[in-house]
């Protein structure tokens, strides 16, 4: 029994909650943004017109810009945003192509691990050392590169998996650029 209801109601939870994931994380990104633009416009206002500014200022923006980065890391990886040189790849056939996506992401995988690795061990040391002006700790910018890991690990495990199910590779399932 294919496609019960169950199944495709279960499929469409999936992908709602992926569409909210990628909404929140968007207006994480639009938040970042703004919180950058106030601080150091206003800073540099400030410092301008009245020989001030605000301290925490440099910080707050530079872990703005951090976690920035790493969401769009995430939602580029979604969308199959990153560079990707082809041109011998589009030379194979369909299959050596899917074995070809296959270890590619393989290989994402474990470069995904260690950067997990290694942004979790830099985090646990973050978590004993402040930042000077905000007295947060380091680790809140650790923290994007292992949220970021393990972000981009999940959605290529599941591109991986749905592949391995038959499913068409990324590739061949969008539009040709018509600029192309």
């Amino acid at each position: 029994m294919h496609g019960s209801p169950q199944g495709r109601s279960g499929a469409a939870r999936l992908a709602r909650a992926a569409d909210w994931c990628t909404r929140l994380q968007t207006w994480l990104m639009v938040a970042c943004l703004v919180v950058m633009v106030v601080l150091l416009f206003g800073n540099v206002a400030l410092r301008y017109l009245f020989n001030s500014g605000i301290n925490v200022s440099d910080e707050v923006s530079r872990l703005a810009f951090v976690w920035l980065i790493f969401l769009g890391a995430v939602l580029a990886l979604r969308d199959h945003q990153h560079i990707g040189v082809t041109m011998l790849v589009d030379r194979f056939g369909p299959a050596a192509r899917r074995v070809t996506h296959i270890l590619c992401q393989l290989l994402v995988l474990w470069t995904l691990w260690l950067l997990a690795e290694g942004s979790w061990a830099q985090t646990l040391i973050g978590l004993d050392t402040r930042l000077p002006v905000t007295a947060m700790p380091l680790a809140v910018f650790n923290a994007a590169a292992l949220y970021a890991a393990v972000a981009m690990g999940l959605l290529t495990l599941l591109d991986l998996l749905r592949v391995l199910a038959g499913g068409p590779l990324p590739a061949e399932s969008r539009a040709k650029d018509p600029l192309v």
